[in-house]
C-alpha cells in the first residue's frame, strides 16, 4: 500500500510539472508576438512616419497576429485531441483518396518553393479511422516538410498496405534531427531547429502523435545525418 501510494504521488507530482511547464510554454509564445505587435504599434503613433514604413508595421502586426491565432488554434485542437479517449466518428474510408487531397492541396507552395514532391500510392487502401482527425496528421507533416526542405529538395511520399495495417512514409532532405531531436519530436512547443521557430509554435508534431494514438496507429520517426528525415504512420486497415 505504501509503494502505491509514493507512486501516486511520482506521478502526481510529475503531472503537476507538465502542467506547470505547458502553461510556462504558452505564457512565453503568446508573449512574444504581444510584444511585436505592441512595440510596432507604438511606432505607428509617429506621425512623421512615411508610407511605407507604416505598411511595413501594419504588415508586422498582421504576421504577429497571424502567429498568435495559429497558436490559439493548434492549443484548442490538442486539447480537444487529449481529451478524447475514444473516435466516436470512425468510419471506413480510402486513404489513398485523402493523401491525394492533401498533396494536391499543397502542391502548388511545394512548387513555388521548387521542391520536387515524388508520390507513390496504391491505387485503393481502406482504413478505419476519423477522417478529420487522420486530417491532421497528413497537413502537419506535409508542413513540416515543406517549412524544413530548402528550394530545390526533395519529398517523397510512399503508401503501402501490409496485412491489418497500412503504412505511410514521408521522407525529405531538409534539416536533420540528432538522436536526442528525434526523441523529443513529439513534445509540446519542442523545436529543435530554432532557425524556423517564427514558422510555427512545437504543437503540430504532439498533435499528429496525439491523433495517430486515436487512431491506434502508431509513428516512427528516422534521421540521418546528411540525408534529412522519415517519417512513417501506420494506420489499421479496414477490416
Amino acid at each position: 500500500m505504501f509503494a502505491d501510494f509514493n507512486t501516486m504521488v511520482e506521478e502526481l507530482g510529475g503531472i503537476e510539472t507538465m502542467k506547470n511547464d505547458f502553461v510556462s510554454n504558452v505564457s512565453h509564445e503568446i508573449r512574444n508576438p504581444l510584444a511585436v505587435i505592441k512595440n510596432y504599434a507604438t511606432m505607428m503613433r509617429d506621425m512623421d512616419m512615411d508610407k511605407a514604413q507604416r505598411e511595413e508595421c501594419v504588415r508586422t502586426i498582421i504576421s504577429a497576429s497571424e502567429r498568435l491565432n495559429a497558436l490559439v488554434t493548434n492549443i484548442l485542437k490538442l486539447n480537444k485531441l487529449e481529451s478524447q479517449t475514444i473516435v466516436s466518428q470512425a468510419v471506413d474510408y480510402d486513404l489513398t483518396r485523402q493523401l491525394a487531397d492533401e498533396i494536391l492541396t499543397l502542391d502548388d507552395l511545394f512548387t513555388e518553393k521548387n521542391i520536387d514532391l515524388g508520390c507513390d500510392l496504391e491505387d485503393r487502401a481502406m482504413v478505419h479511422a476519423d477522417l478529420g482527425i487522420t486530417t491532421l496528421i497528413w497537413s502537419n507533416i506535409l508542413g513540416n516538410a515543406l517549412k524544413y526542405t530548402e528550394s530545390g529538395g526533395h519529398v517523397s511520399f510512399t503508401q503501402r498496405s501490409h496485412g491489418n495495417m497500412v503504412s505511410v512514409e514521408i521522407s525529405d532532405d531538409g534539416c536533420d534531427m540528432t538522436p536526442d531531436e528525434a526523441a523529443h519530436m513529439f513534445d509540446k512547443f519542442y523545436q529543435g531547429d530554432t532557425s524556423h521557430a517564427a514558422q510555427g509554435n512545437g504543437l503540430g508534431m504532439a498533435m499528429v502523435k496525439r491523433a495517430v494514438d486515436l487512431s491506434r496507429g502508431f509513428i516512427d520517426v528516422t534521421s540521418t545525418k546528411g540525408q534529412g528525415a522519415t517519417i512513417i504512420v501506420r494506420l489499421p486497415a479496414a477490416q
